[in-house]
């Protein structure tokens, strides 16, 4: 094998097993990176370099505020809590917007 078809499957390689661990960590493959019961379920920007994060662990959902010095827990709750809350505000505009037309 010449040098340039040598270097060049080496290249090749190097590209795929690049681009196979993006897509791993990207798509949040379980067992890969991040543990199955850890999960990011909402986040939100709030300034040039701060965050608010809900991650779910196990059956709780804990709110985080992340600054570039610091983690903290703001809050948490179980996990179903969230979503009937969301359930029962959507349910209160869409009757609010059909009592207006």
């Amino acid at each position: 094998m010449d040098p340039v078809r040598y270097i060049s499957a080496i290249i090749l390689v190097a590209a795929l097993l690049a681009l196979a661990i993006w897509a791993l960590r990207r798509f949040n493959v379980p067992g890969v990176g991040v543990p199955s019961r850890l999960k990011v379920v909402s986040h939100l920007s709030v300034g040039t370099r701060e965050k608010l994060l809900v991650v779910r662990f196990g059956n709780e959902d804990v709110l985080l505020g992340i600054t570039p010095h610091a983690i903290t827990r703001l809050g948490a709750a179980p996990a179903d809590t969230a979503r009937h809350l969301a359930e029962n505000e959507a349910d209160k505009f869409r009757a609010e917007l059909e009592s207006r037309s």
